[in-house]
């Protein structure tokens, strides 16, 4: 009987739970969030000497990107902050820039970012990072 009772509760309670689409969530994701994250996720060591003065301005540019221009600007000046020595044999950060400029979508603009991440040797990432980079690029996913 008290089992019966707790399963219907559960039913219950279950049943009146909002529906998410994958609308509501890709709008609920910020572009400007993730960016952030991703800065915050590398190691100081991992940027070149201007890094600490331009940090915050970047910052600030970041968090009110909303389309795919300013996000693929956001990504390329970030990109040109990165020390080259500590990019993966093989990335370019050239013609990841030259890519920013092509970009014309939301999904474009998170594909470029998701580029920046991937030439990154991981040694340039905070240890936090390896807990949150599956959450970080499945919201990156959602981007539209």
């Amino acid at each position: 009987m008290f089992g019966l009772c707790v399963s219907f509760i559960c039913l219950r309670n279950q049943a009146q739970l909002p529906k998410v689409n994958s609308e509501s969530l890709a709008s609920a994701v910020n572009a400007g969030k993730l960016l952030t994250q991703f800065s915050d996720a590398l190691k100081p060591a991992a940027f070149i000497s201007s890094w600490t003065g331009q940090k915050s301005g970047w910052i600030n540019k970041a968090q009110k990107v909303s389309d795919a221009i300013s996000m693929a600007k956001t990504v390329s000046s970030l990109a040109g902050f990165i020390k080259p020595s500590l990019l993966k044999d093989g990335f370019n950060s050239k013609s990841l820039t030259e890519t920013a400029g092509t970009v014309k979508t939301m999904t474009d603009a998170a594909g470029l970012l998701k580029t920046l991440e991937g030439g990154l040797n991981l040694r340039l990432s905070q240890a936090s990072w390896a807990g949150q980079r599956s959450g970080w690029l499945s919201a990156l996913n959602l981007l539209k």
